[in-house]
């Protein structure tokens, strides 16, 4: 009678990391997928551990949401630098490449720009004073309104503030919109739209399209 071959269980099944990695991992996996307003319970499940574990390590689950905020900021500055190295010296350059990257859809609800204003929006509470960690998403916003003011400042177009307002509407609400329309989304428009403004601002003709690199 042949011999059924072993089977080989992932490293990652069981107990082959300490259990506070296994939460940190199990919550920003969930986190991203279901949100981080996810149970505490449904976390120790997937890391493995139990409840008590997860709030011996985290609390009620603040520094957990915390931790993830903070890894979207980072993996968003992470896509600004790649942007900038890109296209080294041509701010032009890199504002089209930003365009066409945020129009791109493949993937794009996972994507840390996307997560961190479904973030925001779950922190929000009316009639509240502001969340520390929506006030830290807020900060990082203006960071890229300024980074975004700077590119336009430096292409020498008109109006760099007005411009980068106008562009940051356009890539913000089709960051948002994402997943409302089905296939036919109104952010297919977006690159075209951020070149038609950007040459009302006084870019010399109409800047080509670039095709923008895989990040992720």
């Amino acid at each position: 009678m042949r011999k059924l071959p072993e089977t080989i269980q992932s490293p990652a099944f069981g107990f082959d990391k300490p259990a506070k990695e296994r939460i940190i991992e199990a919550s920003d996996k969930l986190f991203r997928l279901l949100g981080i307003r996810v149970a505490d319970s449904l976390i120790a499940k997937d890391a493995h551990s139990n409840v008590d574990t997860v709030r011996k390590y985290f609390g009620h689950g603040d520094l957990l949401i915390a931790r993830f905020v903070k890894s979207l900021i980072a993996e968003c500055e992470a896509y600004w630098r790649s942007l900038a190295a890109e296209y080294p010296n041509d701010p032009g350059a890199q504002l089209r490449w930003w365009l066409t990257f945020e129009e791109d859809q493949d993937g794009y609800m996972i994507q840390p720009r996307v997560l961190l204003s479904r973030t925001a929006a779950e922190l929000f509470e009316p009639r509240q004073q502001h969340h520390p960690l929506l006030r830290e998403i807020e900060e990082y916003w203006q960071a890229e309104r300024r980074r975004v003011v700077g590119l336009c400042r430096a292409a020498g177009l008109r109006d760099p503030l007005e411009l980068a307002d106008k562009l940051l509407l356009l890539v913000h609400g089709a960051r948002n919109e994402r997943g409302a329309y089905g296939r036919l989304t109104p952010s297919r428009v977006l690159q075209r739209a951020g070149i038609e403004l950007i040459v009302a601002h006084g870019a010399s003709g109409r800047p080509a399209a670039v095709h923008a690199p895989d990040l992720d």
